[in-house]
């Protein structure tokens, strides 16, 4: 079951019967027309019936019509102000006929609502309606994303209501992006596996209502959480790798995912989708390129292949931070910074391989971003397990950097590593499998 939508209007009713009728038939909402007392699910009330319709939805459609007398309906501003309170302005959409002049109190203006050219015609209008209805769901999230990573129960809870009786909490196009940040939190919070198990529920139930975009986000969550829960831990070679088998499924599922990613300039689930396909598959190739089972050959065109796909990461990330959305939510403190260390991390170890002469540039990049996300989440202001989280990225970077560069004063060297140990231990009791712990620890017990 989609959103449940409220449709508000003034002069006639003709428009919003209609426009009930294509939301219902065509795209699978339940909508409720108030302002007539036979309340028969067409209309309602307004008084004790229609808030009570109003409470139970959670979308709003507002059409502004004059009555004969030229005024707009007082009993509309009653409505249209209270939807306004209960469901956010992102959740109303109002609109009006291009050519009509529809008077407004003086508090208000008519950059909120939406002027339609319907050719005065009653169909039209109504078509014209539902058109913009439906490219408005096209959502951006506006909270930062890793504020919703931290407190990820908000995004499971916009899962288990989306299809229940009480009205999805957002539009199929904006949790197809809560999925991808659900996604990203399991992974940090080290709950793949019920991750898995959650989401193939929620694919079983719903399959065949998904949108497009909200079955790709949630393909795409389930092929890199199982790719994750198969990562292995070679103690002779002290490297993390993903078996041959892994590699060709996640290969072959995520080359189906890029071509399944539609352009779209009017909101930024493209956007998103890219940088985690393309961040994925640097990281998938970087793994199975260190498995020690692969020849040397094959080894290198691994890593050249990864190398390929976190340059591409790279333009998608800088693409996707200068949109709107990600600008005013702040996600370059958190998330997109999170993500260029992950890829900037990643082009180092396969660049140093390579032989690039650059290859320390981009680790030290990454310590940049991961010093950056230790200072702006210290401990206290997100979940401890996240901070930890933080930490050992921090540390498994500095660890790089100090087992690579040789220049670097023996005494300086003796501390960082009692400073790692010391980390290592304080969390290694709660993480005992984790395997880049396990790498770090290796690497300073030498």
């Amino acid at each position: 079951m989609r959103d449940k939508v409220f449709i508000a209007w003034s002069g006639t009713y003709d428009v919003a019967i209609q426009v009930k009728a294509l939301l219902e038939k065509k795209y699978n909402y339940v909508c409720s027309i108030g302002g007539n007392s036979d309340n028969d699910s067409k209309f309602s009330s307004v008084g004790d019936t229609v808030i009570q319709q109003m409470k139970t939805c959670n979308q709003a459609i507002v059409i502004f019509q004059n009555r004969l007398n030229g005024s707009v309906s007082n009993n509309l501003f009653f409505e249209l102000g209270y939807v306004m309170s209960m469901y956010g302005m992102k959740k109303v959409h109002c609109v009006k006929r291009l050519n009509d002049e529809v008077v407004l109190p003086s508090d208000f203006d008519n950059s909120f609502v939406e002027s339609i050219d319907d050719s005065h015609d009653d169909t039209v209008f109504a078509q014209k309606i539902v058109e913009y209805f439906i490219g408005r769901q096209k959502m951006s999230i506006n909270e930062n994303k890793m504020y919703l990573i931290n407190n990820r129960y908000l995004i499971h809870d916009k899962i288990v209501s989306h299809y229940s009786d009480s009205g999805s909490k957002c539009s199929d196009y904006e949790l197809a992006q809560y999925i991808l940040f659900y996604m990203q939190a399991a992974h940090m919070f080290g709950d793949e596996k019920k991750t898995i198990r959650e989401i193939m529920r929620f694919k079983q139930l719903h399959n065949y209502e998904f949108s497009s975009e909200l079955s790709l986000a949630v393909n795409l969550c389930l092929s890199f959480l199982n790719m994750v829960t198969n990562i292995r831990y070679n103690e002779t070679t002290n490297e993390v790798y993903i078996d041959q088998n892994i590699f060709w499924n996640f290969k072959n599922e995520y080359t189906n995912y890029i071509d399944s990613i539609v352009d779209d300039d009017m909101g930024v689930f493209d956007e998103w989708i890219r940088v985690f396909v393309y961040e994925h598959l640097n990281f998938a190739y970087m793994l199975f390129g260190q498995n020690y089972t692969i020849n040397e050959q094959m080894k290198s065109a691994m890593f050249s292949k990864s190398k390929e796909y976190a340059l591409k990461t790279i333009e998608f990330i800088e693409d996707l931070e200068v949109k709107a959305p990600c600008i005013e939510n702040n996600d370059e403190i958190g998330l997109v910074s999170l993500l260029k260390a992950y890829v900037y991390r990643n082009l180092f170890v396969v660049k140093s391989y390579l032989k690039d002469d650059d290859a320390v540039k981009w680790l030290k990049l990454t310590l940049k971003e991961r010093t950056s996300l230790k200072n702006n989440f210290s401990n206290g202001t997100i979940d401890t397990q996240l901070y930890n989280n933080f930490c050992m990225e921090y540390y498994l970077s500095l660890y790089n950097l100090l087992s690579t560069d040789e220049d670097i004063d023996p005494f300086d060297l003796e501390m960082y590593k009692a400073e790692m140990r010391d980390y290592i231990k304080s969390v290694m009791k709660n993480n005992n499998e984790n395997i880049f712990l396990k790498q770090m620890l290796h690497w300073c017990e030498q």
